[in-house]
């Protein structure tokens, strides 16, 4: 028997589920069980720092069910909070908090407290980013169109070859390249049109040494392998005919050693900041008087910038800077490269810059973690309460989904969901970027099917491919994740190929070239019925209702109230056939089968179902 019941992502329990807004009077409510009988309760509210303590009296309403309602009003100022019950008049457990699977429970010390963020909008999330479906392109491996010559000492490969994972002399130097520019990213928007792809994200396409262009060398030219100003402003206006938008990668936390602003090798002849102390680049960087400098992640080759160098603040977020220059250009938003590496006097400003320019513009923050408590050096990061990121990669649902899928581990993914539903405001949670992969992780194909070789050397990942067996489920196990990629509140941002089945262990073969000719057309073809179902509204703006985590099987509604729109999407990974309870009458919206009362789900069976009218 449950002696206590509290869940803060059902509106029963808290009347505003997630984050809430400053000012905005909600309601909490907890069950106690009446064999309990408290004398009193109280709703105990912290702020993050321990330095302001609310507590609230809860008042006794109606009982029923065997269990009496205690209640409190709430209403804070913007900030993260923790809170906790109490009960007095008990003679054992007297605290009431998060137990284990999110569960409430009574502690008799230690309580562990539920997160509580409040935010306060300062910029408006632009409507159309989760509408459609993101793509993401690494321009050198999606698509060529004409000759591209190489540069400096670049070496030109054969399209479809494998990536060089390190040259003969055993260095990494990420110099190989296929020929993929903008004209070729030109060449195939009807084919991203076919998927429903309504924003391109391009991972950096600034002049820079390397193939994967990190390490910036020039931000205010693009790379002349990828192509021209006059490309990208194509680009930009070819995919609006097509109703889609352009989203740049931003790296502002460090550039290329090669790069005129710093000039270690004197690239860009005897001036940048390295070589000259009188360098308008100077106070960029935090260089040392033994010659060694602040790089990003010890990398020789990426000097840091320093957020608070005034000059570098000017240069990427001044009337003219960077970061509107690009948007001016016809860039609708910038993702952000570790965003958690930008202090915060740098990342405001950035913000700014770019809704001031555009105040339908989207800025993204590449975050690993719950983005909405990140701890970074030793500072809370407040990227979600409504003054800084509009959204960020959603890398715990990539890791919750992965989990399920591959294992058939529904708590992990339901732990997962209960974070994310609880601690982030809803205009966030609803246009989160959906991922499966990126250029950063193995692909998703290989991370379901593949033989695991997390730690091993390179060399072993180069030579490892997929069997046919690991191949065939591995299709199997992708069509699911997607199906659930596609279906969750956010939006889906599909790595380039993914969609027809690439294989690639992490960098450098997740980065493979697209198998133009050679695409798998039925995982294809299902990527694009699935980029169908984006149009239904309640994909995009509906509320969020976990139904069932249990046994192998997760299942949850979306239900957009304002156009009627109302979905379940279930999944089975158990291994026995499960009953789902509908109520309602349904239809598939992959197969077209209609459901009435329930449906039954076989091991890898899944469903999307969409409501249909009642009968009059």
């Amino acid at each position: 028997m449950d002696y206590v019941r509290y869940n803060p992502t059902d509106e029963f329990y808290k009347s505003i589920v997630g984050a809430v807004g400053e000012g905005v009077r909600f309601g909490i409510r907890l069950q106690i069980h009446e064999v309990v009988n408290p004398s009193k309760v109280t709703l105990v509210v912290y702020s993050d720092d321990g330095s302001l303590q609310n507590e609230y009296v809860m008042y006794k309403d109606w009982s029923g069910d065997g269990y009496d309602n205690y209640l409190a009003d709430v209403q804070l100022k913007k900030g993260l909070y923790w809170y906790y019950f109490v009960m007095d008049g008990v003679t054992f457990e007297r605290y009431i908090g998060n137990g284990e699977q999110n569960k409430a429970t009574m502690f008799f010390e230690n309580v562990r407290p539920y997160q509580l963020s409040v935010y306060k909008k300062q910029f408006e999330t632009p409507n159309w980013l989760n509408k459609g479906v993101m793509y993401q392109i690494m321009v050198d491996r999606f698509a060529a169109s004409g000759d591209t010559v190489a540069t400096e000492d670049k070496i030109m490969r054969h399209w479809g070859e494998q990536p060089f994972y390190r040259e003969e002399d055993g260095v990494v130097r990420n110099r190989d390249f296929f020929g993929g520019n903008l004209k070729g990213v030109i060449s195939k928007l009807d084919y991203l049109r076919s998927l429903n792809v309504t924003v391109l994200y391009l991972n950096p396409i600034f002049k820079a040494y390397s193939n994967h262009k990190y390490d910036t060398e020039d931000y205010e030219a693009i790379d002349p392998m990828f192509g021209s100003a006059e490309d990208f402003a194509e680009l930009c206006k070819e995919a609006e005919k097509r109703g889609m938008r352009v989203v740049l990668d931003g790296v502002f936390n460090h550039v290329g050693s090669t790069s005129k602003y710093f000039n270690r090798g004197k690239k860009y002849s005897e001036g940048g900041a390295y070589n000259d102390v009188n360098s308008p680049y100077r106070d960029w960087f935090n260089i040392h008087p033994d010659g060694s400098y602040e790089c990003w992640w010890n990398f020789q080759s990426l000097p840091r910038i320093n957020a608070h160098s005034k000059g570098a603040q000017r240069y990427f977020t001044s009337k003219n800077g960077i970061v509107p220059r690009w948007l001016k250009a016809g860039a609708s938003g910038w993702r952000l490269d570790v965003v958690d590496e930008i202090d915060d006097c740098m990342l405001d400003k950035i913000v700014a810059a770019a809704k001031n320019e555009k105040p339908d513009s989207v800025v993204i923050g590449e975050v690993w973690e719950d983005a909405s408590n990140k701890v970074d050096y030793g500072v809370r990061r407040h990227y979600l309460d409504g003054s800084q990121l509009d959204s960020v990669m959603n890398y715990p649902l990539m890791n919750g989904i992965i989990s399920f899928v591959r294992e058939g581990n529904e708590r992990a993914l339901s732990g997962v969901v209960f974070d994310l539903v609880n601690n982030y405001p809803r205009y966030v949670r609803n246009n989160l970027m959906n991922i499966l992969g990126t250029h950063d992780t193995i692909r998703i194909l290989t991370n379901l099917a593949g033989t695991r070789l997390d730690n091993s050397p390179k060399e072993a990942m180069a030579r490892t491919r997929l069997n046919d067996y690991q191949y065939k489920e591995g299709c199997k196990l992708l069509k699911i994740a997607a199906v659930l990629q596609y279906t969750f509140f956010g939006f889906p941002c599909v790595f380039y190929g993914d969609e027809v089945a690439m294989e690639g262990y992490k960098d450098p073969f997740c980065r493979a070239c697209y198998p133009w000719g050679e695409e798998n057309k039925l995982i294809l073809d299902f990527y694009r019925r699935l980029g169908e179902l984006r149009k239904f509204p309640a994909f995009s703006e509906g509320d969020f209702h976990e139904l069932v985590a249990e046994r192998g099987v997760y299942a949850f509604e979306r239900v957009d109230t304002e156009t009627d729109s109302h979905a379940i999407v279930a999944v089975n990974r158990g291994d026995e056939v499960y009953k789902l309870y509908l109520g309602d009458t349904y239809e598939d919206m992959l197969t077209g089968r209609k459901y009435s009362k329930s449906c039954h789900l076989q091991h890898n069976g899944y469903v999307i179902l969409k409501k249909l009218p009642s009968k009059l």
